[in-house]
């Protein structure tokens, strides 16, 4: 009973030493204090900081007798040696040691080994537990603490024997049960600390990443609502946007559907929200109620937390108008035949299948196609023929109206669809653009178009319906198109003999020569007069030749003389358009 009696006075001693470290330890974890980033000047203030409080340890020691104490002091400073580096704690030390050499006595060499391996081994046991197993850190921080005491205990050796026996055997409970026990609470608090500063540390730079990252766009509105609509955070760009189309300034916290004001807007994006709020992420493209010009896609994915509750929504918005207005013009032209602006074949294609319908009974297709286009593009170039394309697209556009789908599919072809329209009515339509079309001269040639009409009354076989359509037109076409043939080569003949009469005189003075010659071989008359055609018509490609270079009066150049070379060609094209010129 007065063994444990002689042991109260230790314990009452160091349990106050024990309450003065984790002051220490509380004091720390109350801070923000970051040894890592700390400059000098911080650091030697900790030392200093560390070594009055350990002085104050040393002020409330268990006496064994004058001049021989014990505290916990090197606990404090084995963890500060542990977590703060050498400049912080050999500063912490010089003021323990100060203190311990001016209160002398036989335990001053015992006191100053116990601060010196204190430190030390604090300082090397980074090093030191790479040679361990691994453990957790509450049993790492236990080792730590117990041969740090073992290490502390032999330093009592340096007592005055036979005192240091005495001190040990009254010291071994404390400090090989109870310090190892306080060094490792007090490392754990330091170390958690730590982990607090390096994850509050993570933290503010994602923070301030992630603000950095959605302020850099300036295209795309960035903003993060909770479940009750209002801000937990939002870029510039979006504030600078409400501020200019709402002229509000937003703010965290605030509810982001009542600065909207627009009704049919809120309950729009009010309802994308709540989507999101539900777990369900989407992307919206809507166009802007208060502005029809502006498109905007959104996209709305929920927040959620550790739980994998949702807890808010962020939202992406992104002006989209220029994109639209793209869009519009590829799709306008992906449907356009860019010549003569009618709608193309792959339109015609779509229109037709959507056309087959039983409601849009009964379904007229009209197939036109124009008379002479080979010819007048070889004959006058293809601006003409350019020319001759458009000047029937624009009549087609006046007849038909733009109620019914006109489409250019070809060359020269075009195709009319007209939805719940008759056959009879079809035909009246025909009439009037085959009287507006021929009233166009084009380079002295009228101009010409064969059609050919098809009617659906009461089943969809749309194939039959192009087929019906496409034989009415050549059956047209026919007798259409020989005298219109023709009619074409004599304007062609006349318009170059027009132009230029000494071609005119060229030609008759070579029928006359073929005459001559014809009638020297004995050559029978129909055969004359074969000749005599053909000398009228052999300078007929001479109709593509620039006047200039036909009137030169001086000798032509290499290239001229090219272009005057190829009017042979040129005549070839002209006259085998017709069958009745296959001879010639």
């Amino acid at each position: 009973m007065d063994g444990i009696r002689d042991l109260i006075p230790v314990f009452y001693a160091l349990l106050n030493n024990a309450v003065l470290l984790f002051g220490l330890g509380f004091m720390y974890a109350a801070t923000n204090y970051d040894q890592n980033q700390s400059r000098y000047r911080r650091k030697v203030i900790l030392g200093i900081v560390v070594g009055l409080i350990t002085v104050l340890i040393m002020l409330n020691p268990w006496t064994f007798e004058e001049g021989v104490f014990f505290d916990t002091r090197s606990v404090i400073i084995a963890v500060t040696g542990l977590f703060f580096g050498p400049l912080t704690t050999g500063v912490a030390i010089v003021i323990p040691l100060i203190y311990r050499l001016y209160l002398g006595g036989p335990g001053i060499y015992s006191g100053v080994l116990t601060i010196l391996v204190s430190a030390g081994f604090g300082l090397s046991w980074s090093r030191i537990k790479h040679f361990l197993p691994k453990k957790s850190c509450f049993i790492e921080y236990y080792f730590f603490g117990l041969i740090l005491h073992v290490l502390v205990m032999m330093c009592f050796l340096t007592i005055p024997w036979p005192t240091a026996f005495t001190v040990i055997q009254s010291t071994f409970i404390p400090y090989l049960g109870l310090f190892p026990l306080v060094t490792m609470l007090l490392a754990k608090i330091v170390d958690n600390q730590k982990d607090r500063m390096v994850s509050h540390q993570k933290i503010t730079a994602q923070q301030i990443l992630l603000q950095a990252s959605i302020d850099s766009t300036k295209a795309m509105e960035v903003f993060a609502l909770d479940r009750n609509y209002c801000y937990l955070s939002y870029n510039e760009y979006h504030r600078l946007s409400m501020q200019e189309y709402y002229q509000v300034d937003i703010e965290k916290g605030k509810n982001f559907l009542e600065y909207i004001e627009n009704e049919k807007m809120q309950i729009r994006l009010k309802s994308y929200i709540d989507q999101a709020l539900e777990g369900i992420s989407a992307t919206h493209t809507a166009q802007i109620e208060t502005n029809i010009e502006k498109f905007v896609e959104e996209h709305f994915s929920p927040i959620t937390d550790d739980q994998h509750k949702v807890v808010g929504v962020t939202i992406f918005s992104q002006d989209i108008s220029e994109r639209k207005k793209y869009e519009a013009s590829i799709l306008y032209l992906s449907y356009r035949d860019p010549l003569t602006n009618l709608f193309n074949r792959r339109y015609y294609n779509e229109e037709l299948i959507r056309f087959s319908q039983d409601k849009y009974a009964p379904l007229t297709l009209i197939n036109a196609d124009i008379n002479g286009l080979k010819i007048m593009n070889d004959a006058f170039g293809h601006d003409a023929g350019d020319l001759l394309l458009c000047t029937v697209a624009d009549e087609l556009i006046r007849v038909f109206k733009n109620e019914h789908r006109v489409a250019r599919i070809g060359g020269d072809e075009f195709i009319v669809l007209m939805p719940n329209t008759p056959h009879d009515k079809a035909l009246s339509y025909v009439e009037q653009a085959k009287e507006r079309i021929e009233k166009h001269v084009i380079h002295g040639m009228t101009v010409s178009v064969s059609f050919g009409v098809a009617t659906l009354d009461d089943h969809r076989d749309i194939k039959e319906l192009m087929r019906r359509a496409e034989d009415d037109m050549y059956s047209h076409k026919l007798f259409e198109v020989s005298s219109h043939r023709n009619e074409t080569i004599k304007t062609i003949l006349h318009t170059l003999h027009e132009k230029n009469p000494r071609e005119e005189k060229h030609s008759a003075r070579v029928s006359h020569i073929c005459n001559k010659i014809g009638s020297a071989l004995n050559m029978k008359s129909d055969q004359i007069k074969l000749l005599q055609a053909i000398s009228n018509l052999h300078d007929i490609g001479k109709i593509a030749i620039d006047d200039a270079i036909l009137n030169k009066p001086g000798k032509l150049d290499d290239k001229e003389w090219e272009m005057i070379k190829k009017h042979p060609e040129i005549g070839y094209r002209i006259l085998s358009s017709s069958p009745e010129y296959s001879e010639i």
